[in-house]
This record gives structure tokens, sequence and C-alpha cells, in this order.
């Protein structure tokens, strides 16, 4: 178990937490929604009620992504806690709201209304009203790639109560990384942060399943440039290895089609090109415990054409019977004097 050090903790309030909050930073990249995501599926798997925002629109490029439909942009209401509205530029510096005699309420019907008395002569009018609950209700809060809480944007600058008051486990790569949570999940030398998740998960406990795993291998193809990337160790080719025997497809990109920064979409059909490999497949073959495919040698030369030589012996032209065609071009002259063949004896 590779995390068992750093989430001694979180297996034992595992098990009773019973809603849970996925976050990821805003202007999140692939790697990280998708291993957000992967969480997200997994908890649920296991019966938990957990729910996944952040605070950014989803981009075209990450819709592919298994539980999209599933993140919200803001932190999902009626978790329990207490409701604040918070009214913007009507309080003063020493904290009093001179414009405001006092505040009573009603019910009318369904509805409750919230009475502003105010001064005479004063005006009383919020720059905006934002509603948020105080302690949430969350058992557990995941950010996933977030170097601090403050690149989760609105969600944690407008529900900072719901983070201080809950368990957070904080699941990154990034060596800026200011250990916030009370349960720290940090690996500066894996390849991704998907990466980080897949081993997560199993320590955890729990299996994945072909969604989860897609995301993943998503993720971690991604971040490492199908693979390229120099952080690339063993430990990821085992994680892309237990993605696939659960399932996981492998992400399709135009990417892998050519080395990063080599345009091929003006190349003239009858010029065949050389395409790089995208991926170290014997690499992930020996991490999977197969042998690998041996693939034969490419030579840069093209072998020049011999015709066939016969091994037969073929007869002289002069031996050659005159219906064959064979003709010498050169006549050599003692081929045209007559012989006499003389015999040692007349029989």
């Amino acid at each position: 178990m590779k995390y068992d050090a750093q989430i001694a903790e979180l297996k034992n309030l595992l098990p009773n937490a019973k809603s849970i909050l996925i976050a990821v930073p805003a202007g999140v990249d692939i790697d990280k929604l998708a291993a957000g995501l992967s969480l997200f599926l997994t908890l649920e798997a296991a019966g938990k009620e957990v729910s996944i925002v952040c605070d950014d629109n989803i981009l075209v490029g990450q819709a592919h992504l298994f539980g999209i439909d599933h993140v919200q942009k803001n932190l999902p209401s009626g978790n329990g806690g207490n409701l604040t509205l918070t009214l913007e530029g009507v309080a003063a510096s020493d904290g009093t709201v001179p414009s405001l005699e006092k505040l009573d309420w009603y019910a009318e019907g369904n509805n409750l209304n919230l009475v502003f008395h105010v001064l005479q002569g004063q005006t009383f009018q919020p720059a905006r009203i934002i509603p948020h609950y105080q302690g949430s209700g969350f058992s557990l809060v995941f950010t996933v790639g977030a170097v601090n809480l403050n690149t989760l944007g609105n969600l944690y600058l407008q529900n900072q109560n719901a983070f201080s008051g809950t368990h957070v486990v904080n699941i990154d790569t990034q060596v800026a990384n200011s250990s916030f949570g009370q349960t720290n999940v940090l690996d500066t030398a894996a390849s991704s942060v998907s990466e980080v998740v897949t081993n997560l998960i199993s320590d955890l406990g729990y299996s994945l399943d072909s969604d989860s795993a897609s995301n993943l291998l998503a993720g971690i193809f991604d971040a490492t440039n199908n693979l390229l990337n120099p952080k690339v160790t063993a430990d990821t080719y085992m994680a892309v290895a237990q993605c696939l025997r659960v399932g996981g497809r492998k992400p399709s990109s135009s990417k892998s089609a050519s080395p990063a920064g080599v345009v091929t979409e003006n190349v003239p059909q009858n010029v065949i090109t050389q395409a790089q490999p995208a991926y170290d497949w014997n690499a992930l073959s020996a991490a999977i415990g197969q042998s690998a495919t041996p693939q034969p040698p490419v030579s840069s030369t093209v072998p020049p054409v011999v015709s066939p030589v016969s091994n037969v012996n073929q007869p002289s032209p002069e031996e050659r019977p005159a219906g064959e065609g064979v003709v010498s071009e050169t006549v050599e002259p003692e081929w045209l004097t007559p012989k006499i063949f003389k015999g040692s004896s007349l029989g």
C-alpha cells in the first residue's frame, strides 16, 4: 500500500462518512478533473452521498469524461449547517450597519420574509446577496489538485466555514502545496494526480470500475503527453496496467499521431512518413508482467533490387540448336573454316 502512512486517519473516518464533497480548483485541467471524477464515481458506487464541485465552466475537451454531468458550480444546498445570507456593501469597517435600525422576519404562506428597518434618511442597498451554509454538513471534503484552498475560487471564499469545520483531504502532486489538509496525500514524484488517485483508491480498499479507470487513463495520458514525459516511472505504468485490467479504455487523441509540435495535416497523401510511437507498449507489457512483443528492425535504406541468377549451366552459343534463334553477335573467324576430323583407325 503506497499511501498507508498518510491515510491512516482517513481510513477510520470513511466508514461513517455520510456526505462527502470533492472540490477541484478553478481552471482545472483534464488530469485533475479526471482524478476528481474517478474518486466521485468510486465513492458513489460504494454507497456514499457524494458531490463534486468546480468554480469554473466545463470545457468541450473535458466533456468526454465519465460523470462530467455531476459537476456543480456551487456547493449543494440542503446538506445541513446554518444558512447564512451575506449582504455585501452595507457594513462599516467597525462591524456596524449605520443605515439599519433592526431586522424582523415573518412567514407568509410558504415564504419567509426578512424585513430590514432602515433609518430615516439612510439608504440600505446591498451590492449582492449570497446564500451559503455555515458548516455545510459535509463529513469529509476532498480537494484534488489544489495547491491551496484559495485556488478553489468562490467555492472556498464564499464558504470558508464549510472547509474550516470539516476534515479536509488534500490530494496533490505540486511542490508548492501548503499541506493545508488534515490528511495530506502529496506525491511530488508522481507523474499526475490521476496516478496518485489510482493508488489511493486501491489503498482505501475500493475497486475501480471501467468508467473510473477510463477517466484515470485519460488523466495520466494527458498529463504525461501520452507517457512520453520524463516523470513517467514504473509506478506510472503499474497504474496504467491496473486501469487496463478492469476494462479502462485508452484515450484516443490526435496528439498520439505525431510528436509534439509536428503538424501533419497538410502532408500530401503520397508522402509516407514514419510516425513516432505514441506509447512505449513494451515497457507497459513488462509492467503488466507479459513478455514484450519483438518488433522487427526498421531499415533506413532500401536494399537494391538484384535479378535472380540461375544456377543451371547455360550451353555455349555454338552448342545451341539453330531453331532456338540464338545467334552470337561476334563470330570468331575459325568457326567458319572447314574442319577435317581424322581417326586413328578405320574400324
